[in-house]
């Protein structure tokens, strides 16, 4: 007996040394397979106690015309303000399967806000007014969005009427800062929307819009509406492109209509260019006068020289009188205006022919011309005095006759 105890005890000491050399002990898990273990356990008893200790923030009810909760800017809604819109064309109808997280729609869905390309609904001019009079506000304000120029971001902006309940995340303007808090508009409240359809304002007191934070076990808070249902709110994603237009149901005909985004009554005018500040220039100091060499004036330009004058026409030469023609009677008739013209033309050849330089050909010719000339023009002459005396010896032949005796 005292040999078993003695056997066992040893065979019990070796499986300890050999529990020891691998690290663990009989019937326990590896310490660090604990370790793990209680860190799930820290971590899951953690976020239960968590989860179990505090509730998700509640969700306002805010009606189409309320002012709603820590306002931002005066109303901006029209004195006639509309909240209704019509159920518009075949093909419009908004998705309406229950759904506790919310019914999910895209920006860009035609028919998914109501509006008028013409009719006033949002003052966005105010809107910017308001907010740049107060420099603390129109920082909070341009927080929410991460923008600097509040005006032109405004001008991208177009304003619209909800269709449907709508889930948001709404800011108030306390103490100097932006408060956000969840929020469901009603059907009809008239917001600004971007190029991506999703509302940035609501337009009742300029309060500026986020995406909400969706908790299907939120509480809400306030009196809701006829027609309100917890699990068909809507949620407006943005779309994956950026618009150029919004499609809407039009609030006078019911049809669809295409409003441009940004247009419409009242949008803010543009930022005028500021004036860039002059700058003082610093005083230069004293120096003596830069020493400006001129140059030398360019001497004026030679005259050109003056063409020379034509050289004076020769004079003409004295008419030249024939034997015949100096002996010329009482009785002989003019030469004919032919003749005179030959004579003309002969006498300038003749001229021209003594005054220049020709060739001896040429000089032969002319004399030759003149002489018959000279010929042609004596032998007209004698024909014309025996004509004459013909005529005399016809009507008075006595005395003709007498006439010829005597000569």
């Amino acid at each position: 007996m005292v040999a078993t105890d003695v056997a066992g005890q040893a065979a019990r000491r070796a499986r300890r040394r050999a529990v020891v050399r691998a690290g663990t002990r009989p019937g326990r898990a590896p310490r660090s397979w604990l370790a793990v273990a209680g860190a799930l356990t820290v971590t899951v008893l953690v976020a239960c106690s968590s989860g179990s200790g505090s509730n998700p923030d509640p969700v306002d009810l805010d009606r189409a015309t309320d002012n709603g909760q820590l306002p931002w800017t005066e109303v901006l809604l029209p004195p006639q303000t509309p909240t209704t819109v019509p159920f518009g064309p075949p093909g419009t109808d908004l998705p309406s399967e229950p759904r506790p997280a919310g019914i999910r729609v895209i920006g860009d869905r035609a028919g998914l806000y109501g509006g008028s390309p013409d009719r006033v609904l949002c003052d966005r001019q105010r809107l910017v007014d308001d907010l740049e009079q107060d420099p603390a506000r129109l920082q909070a304000w341009s927080s929410v969005f991460q923008v600097d120029d509040v005006r032109n971001y405004v001008r991208t902006l177009t304003p619209v009427l909800l269709r449907a309940d709508t889930r948001v995340t709404n800011h108030g303007f306390d103490d100097g800062h932006a408060s956000a808090f969840q929020s469901v508009l009603e059907a009809g409240t008239i917001v600004l929307i971007d190029d991506h359809g999703v509302p940035r304002v609501r337009c009742v007191r300029g309060s500026p819009l986020l995406s909400p934070v969706v908790n299907e076990n939120a509480d809400v808070q306030g009196d809701p509406w006829p027609g309100f249902q917890q699990d068909r709110l809507y949620v407006v994603q943005p779309s994956n492109l950026a618009m150029t237009e919004v499609t809407v149901v039009d609030l006078m005909t019911g049809g669809l209509s295409s409003v441009p985004i940004g247009s419409g009554p009242q949008q803010p005018a543009e930022r005028p260019n500021p004036v860039a500040p002059v700058e003082a220039q610093a005083p230069v100091a004293d120096s003596p006068p830069a020493v400006v060499q001129q140059a030398a004036p360019r001497p004026p330009p030679a005259p050109s020289p003056e063409p020379a004058p034509p050289p004076a026409p020769a004079p003409p030469p004295p008419p030249a009188t024939s034997p015949a023609a100096r002996t010329r009677t009482a009785g002989e008739l003019p030469a004919s205006p032919r003749a005179g013209a030959r004579t003309a033309a002969a006498d300038s050849g003749a001229d021209t022919g003594s005054a220049t330089h020709r060739h001896p050909h040429s000089q032969l010719r002319v004399g030759r011309g003149v002489l018959g000339y000279r010929v042609t023009r004596a032998v007209l002459i004698t024909i014309a005095w025996v004509k004459s005396v013909q005529s005399l010896m016809m009507c008075a032949p006595v005395e003709t006759h007498r006439f010829l005796v005597r000569m």
